[in-house]
């Protein structure tokens, strides 16, 4: 069983969560609240919670800005936060999980699983937070670094030096600059989604390409990539592709 900490400065959302914890979620038996940044630290020492819902945006302290008065973290963080693109891609990029408020109860169901399923990655967090910080320091969102889990630990990698992704099932390989592969049990459709904006294109169901990596269209119907690499390129994504070669060369 799981103890809780909610931290908010709006009074409003701990204890709409806390309902919700409590009707939805019963993993999670004990859930205590804070309502001032500025208490937090003391109550993370306190209350000794497994994990934290940790609003980013507060008076006085940010979320960022407590977790920096807590040297030795060995809880984990799902962020809470209103709609705002830039932290959101910035919390995505670093692989922590993140809920929109207002909080709905199917993603905070599958946010407290996802918690429980990576619960022994946990000491890999410590990168995490100061990748989190790199990317929120950084002026625009691509100078961001991937944060890729893996079984033997994290991987940081810019996105102009991933060459293609390739699914497995439930499983994402990412073929990066100098030969270099990651397998982490994520989705393709959650690095599509991150990706887009770099110039990564899906050209199947299961391959997500970097266009500035493509070599040529060949004859018979598939990608060569420019480290030799042949994708698949399926019929119905073949024009969408070709738009974006178009775009590419001229």
């Amino acid at each position: 069983m799981l103890k809780a900490l909610l931290i908010d400065d709006e009074e409003r959302a701990t204890d709409s969560l806390m309902l919700k914890i409590g009707k939805f979620v019963p993993e999670i038996h004990e859930v205590h609240t804070c309502n001032d940044a500025r208490l937090a630290a003391e109550a993370i020492r306190k209350h000794q919670p497994d994990i934290i819902f940790l609003d980013v945006r507060m008076p006085h302290l940010s979320g960022f800005d407590v977790l920096l008065q807590i040297p030795g973290k060995n809880f984990s963080v799902i962020f809470t936060t209103a709609y705002h693109e830039y932290t959101i891609q910035a919390i995505r990029f670093s692989a922590f999980d993140y809920l929109l408020k207002p909080i709905d109860v199917h993603e905070l169901i599958g946010s407290v699983k996802r918690f429980i399923e990576l619960k022994p990655e946990m000491h890999f967090q410590q990168q995490q937070f100061k990748n989190l910080l790199y990317n929120m320091e950084m002026k625009d969102h691509v100078q961001f670094r991937l944060a890729i889990p893996t079984r033997e630990g994290i991987h940081f990698v810019s996105p102009r030096d991933l060459v293609r992704c390739e699914s497995s099932g439930n499983y994402t390989r990412f073929f990066c600059t100098g030969n270099h592969q990651y397998l982490t049990a994520k989705t393709l459709l959650e690095y599509e989604e991150m990706l887009s904006v770099y110039g990564f294109i899906r050209t199947h169901k299961s391959h997500l390409v970097n266009m500035q990596y493509v070599s040529f269209l060949h004859h018979e119907g598939f990608l060569v990539m420019k480290d030799g690499s042949r994708v698949e390129l399926s019929r119905r994504r073949k024009e969408e592709v070709l738009q974006g070669l178009k775009g590419r060369f001229h």
